[in-house]
């Protein structure tokens, strides 16, 4: 007997600030040499990880060919564009004398570098169906608001554990993340100010962390040494040997916009239309360089009204503006919706009853059934029910989940042998009677059903003890 898994609930998104803050994603692709079919994979990062390129590495990253082949490739050749051949020879003589000069554009540089899947690395072509030469390149589609940048200073081996001291140069401002962008990507502030440097001091067995943060309202740095704050000159933060940088858009654009609207404000221009916008926005658009579209979804419902347990507190959710300055925020970020009137949803509220009723009903026919199973004395028959699924559902009828918990899903308490499904040894199941389990699958469908006999064994002793009973006689006879 085979039976498909029942599908979940529909599982919430959840937001936080980090993610916020942090979220970007990269756009992978990898191409198949032979048949040229690309595949393209969307992942979201919080930090980045990147290289530290040796002497050979930089050599490669510098060259002119190179260069051509990435830009060719699609990859991040442009970082180097500018760059003479002279300069490239300078460098070159320097690293001679002081090991190689190597700044965080060769790190981002060695990381969105194309890579050639050959050899021992070949590639699984779902076209060609078999093991391919290919090539592997990302770009990045959307930039965080933060960028952490973490440079691979450890390196770790079977026995023994390194640290890489090279000295990687990086900008305090002007960030340009332009040459590592997809080019269907909707960034438009590509260009980062440094905002804080983690640093380590001493080997990969062991060592100290500070850092260096930069104070937004003074623009002053200073170094963070366990409970010592001192304030240090910019260059003895351009000097650090850094381990993570945190690096922040640049703000320009928005300050202006900043300033565009509190003149707006100040106007007191009289409207005959107020609206009502999201304070969780307004933060946005208070500290993010692109704080997006606005979203008045966290304080509306999908029917548009405040959500019922929301209305004690919507004061706390929303900030009326005058239309002078709705008119100028939408026409410059959109989103939305427009709010002029907040009112509790009555298409909210009247749900909310028939749920409570639902949910009374549901637990109250589930505690008459349970009891008349537990006055049972010996059942013929018991239905196995998975824990999982039985908590979801507890949580639902005793109001602790507003969703219910979907299809029933045995299949993790269930094997199948010699073609019976039976119940797992050792899974988390509980026992229901047959009545129960009937007034749970037709609310919530799901299976499969997963029974125990527990009078079996008993009926086979006294059917195999009559047999026994019946060949004596005989032999008598």
């Amino acid at each position: 007997t085979s039976f498909s898994p029942p599908k979940s609930k529909t599982q919430r998104r959840y937001r936080s600030v980090i993610s916020d803050v942090f979220d970007g994603t990269i756009v992978s692709s990898v191409q198949c040499l032979t048949c040229d079919r690309v595949s393209v994979t969307l992942e979201t990062f919080q930090d980045i990880s990147l290289p530290i390129p040796g002497k050979e590495d930089l050599a490669k990253l510098h060259s002119s060919s190179h260069q051509t082949a990435l830009v060719k490739a699609g990859s991040c050749g442009e970082a180097y564009a500018p760059q003479g051949w002279i300069a490239f020879v300078m460098e070159y003589i320097k690293s001679w004398f002081w090991g190689p000069v190597v700044t965080l554009q060769d790190c981002l540089a060695a990381f969105f570098a194309r890579d050639e899947l050959k050899g021992d690395n070949m590639y699984s072509c779902e076209k060609c169906k078999k093991l391919r030469n290919g090539v592997k390149f990302c770009k990045v589609q959307s930039l965080p608001e933060i960028l952490c940048i973490h440079l691979k200073r450890f390196r770790h081996e079977l026995m023994f554990s390194t640290k890489i001291g090279t000295h990687v140069s990086f900008p305090l401002g002007g960030l340009d993340l332009q040459p590592f962008l997809a080019k269907d990507s909707s960034a438009h502030t590509t260009s980062y100010d440094l905002l804080s440097v983690i640093c380590h001091h001493g080997t990969a067995s062991s060592g100290h962390y500070i850092a260096y943060c930069r104070n937004d309202l003074n623009n002053l740095w200073y170094e963070f040494d366990d409970q010592s704050v001192t304030e240090v000159p910019e260059s003895c933060v351009q000097n650090a040997e850094a381990y993570v940088l945190f690096y922040k858009k640049s703000k320009e654009d928005a300050q202006k916009e900043r300033r565009r609207v509190s003149s707006l404000l100040s106007m007191m221009e009289p409207s005959l239309l107020q609206f009502y916008i999201s304070r969780q926005w307004l933060n946005r658009f208070k500290t993010f360089a692109e704080p997006g579209p606005i979203t008045n979804n966290d304080f509306l419902c999908c029917h548009g009204g405040v959500p019922p347990h929301k209305a004690t507190y919507i004061d706390d959710l929303v900030l009326m503006l005058p239309q002078n300055v709705w008119d100028h925020l939408y026409s410059r970020y959109g989103g939305g919706p427009a709010v002029n009137h907040l009112y509790a949803c009555h298409t909210c509220q009247t749900e909310i009853e028939k749920l409570e009723k639902r949910r009374k009903a549901e637990l109250d026919m589930f505690v008459r059934l349970n009891k008349a199973f537990q006055e049972e004395e010996s059942p013929i028959v018991i239905y196995c029910i998975s824990m999982h699924w039985f908590r979801e559902w507890e949580g639902f009828v005793k109001g602790k989940d507003n969703d219910p918990p979907g299809p029933i899903d045995n299949t993790k308490i269930a094997i199948n042998k010699n073609g019976h499904l039976t119940l797992k040894q050792g899974a988390d199941s509980g026992q229901i009677s047959e009545e129960t389990w009937n007034f749970l699958h037709s609310i919530h469908g799901g299976g499969p059903v997963v029974t125990v006999r527990p009078n079996v064994g008993h009926q086979e002793s006294e059917v195999s003890q009559s047999e026994e009973k019946v060949e004596v006689e005989t032999r008598t006879i």
